[in-house]
């Protein structure tokens, strides 16, 4: 089942965390809701959602792309006690990781702004959900390959971002990719979950 890279993690909270979170650090969600299970039963996986993390301020926003909104910034504490406007926490495990390239002493730190750049030009860009249905098509009939389009999931735009310094996640045989694919990814550090 998927990537066991991030069973056992420290547990930290979300105070902690915020200290030791950087700008690149990538966000992964084991959600238990419908849609979650949906993905992770797909992908064989335990993710099911994927973002990017970005201090601005005091803060630490959550850049992603999901299903109601598209591509969106929300400030992550939203994850930990307001998710979707409902007063509660999100229902599931939150995962933070890290490129390993990223706290190498040679590694070009502006490259991770070339990131946010491409993160910040593709707000408000629809929720790929064509994508979805393709996904599902793929894995239950054996149809069906990705399209690139100006439409994104999660992984796709996480993706993209990431593409824009020449780094690039693996995909299935069919073009897509999900959570896992990143997750998966032997250059991505598993850091801590947030509780």
């Amino acid at each position: 089942m998927g990537t066991t890279k991030f069973n056992e993690l420290t547990q930290i909270s979300y105070v902690e965390a915020i200290k030791e979170i950087k700008n690149g650090d990538i966000f992964f969600c084991s959600g238990r809701y419908l849609v979650s299970e949906l993905i992770k039963k797909a992908s064989n996986s335990i993710f099911s959602h994927v973002g990017l993390l970005y201090h601005w301020n005091n803060d630490v926003f959550l850049l992603e792309s999901v299903e109601d909104h598209g591509v969106r910034a929300i400030p992550l504490f939203d994850y930990l006690e307001n998710y979707e406007n409902s007063n509660k926490k999100y229902n599931g495990e939150i995962y933070v990781a890290r490129y390993k390239d990223f706290d190498t002493p040679d590694f070009d730190k502006e490259k991770i702004n070339n990131i946010f750049e491409s993160a910040i030009k593709l707000l408000n860009r629809n929720y790929d959900k064509a994508e979805i249905a393709k996904i599902v098509a793929r894995i239950g009939l054996n149809v069906g390959k990705h399209q690139d389009n100006d439409e994104y999931i999660c992984s796709e735009f996480v993706d993209v971002c990431f593409k824009q310094i020449e780094i690039e996640f693996p995909r299935d045989q069919g073009g897509f990719i999900y959570p896992e694919h990143i997750a998966a990814d032997p250059n991505i550090q598993p850091l801590f979950e947030i509780v």
